[in-house]
């Protein structure tokens, strides 16, 4: 597993191979990473380091997600002294917004929260209502049986977020 360390409104830094400011230019980036999985749109996607950066508009790099959680198969995220990963929800989102001093948007509440002070976002795609709602409908539909491992895999998986992305500052700001 490879070691990341997210330092919101700084960087990574990937142990054994080096640190990744934001700001970086693309050579820059290639020069420590290499060439990418792939890139498309001002972005580049990194499949081993499972991570994708934003360039904006002068090749700069303004933003890095991790983009395989709550499971990462090949990284272990570090953000504050803890892996994102491997908190609930909640506990993660009381760190952040602790580290943040000041506003949060969660107009996506329960699914999406940037914190504009510190440019840290983190997203997951089902809340555990979610997961609970559609348990009880293929219940009312006779369909719990034939869907029970599925639904219990996403409702765990649902406790979770399972990305999160540091920005340039303002990143996140209208």
């Amino acid at each position: 597993m490879k070691k990341i360390e997210f330092i919101p409104l700084v960087g990574i830094d990937i142990k054994n191979i080096g640190a990744l400011p934001l700001g970086a230019g693309q050579t820059e980036v290639q020069a420590l990473l290499g060439e990418p999985s792939d890139a498309l749109d001002g972005q580049y996607y990194y499949d081993e380091l499972e991570l994708r950066l934003d360039f904006n508009d002068r090749g700069q790099l303004e933003f890095i997600e991790s983009i395989n959680g709550p499971y990462p198969e090949k990284t272990e995220i570090n953000i504050y002294g803890v892996n994102p990963f491997q908190l609930e929800a909640e506990e993660l989102l009381h760190i952040l917004s602790e580290k943040n001093s000041g506003p949060v948007d969660d107009s996506e509440a329960g699914y999406c929260y940037t914190f504009l002070n510190s440019s840290v976002g983190v997203w997951r795609q089902m809340t555990e209502e979610d997961i609970q709602e559609d348990m009880e409908a293929i219940k009312a539909e006779g369909e719990y049986e034939d869907n029970v491992d599925m639904l219990l895999e996403d409702l765990e998986k649902s406790k979770f977020f399972w990305t999160i992305g540091i920005g340039v500052k303002g990143y996140y700001a209208d």
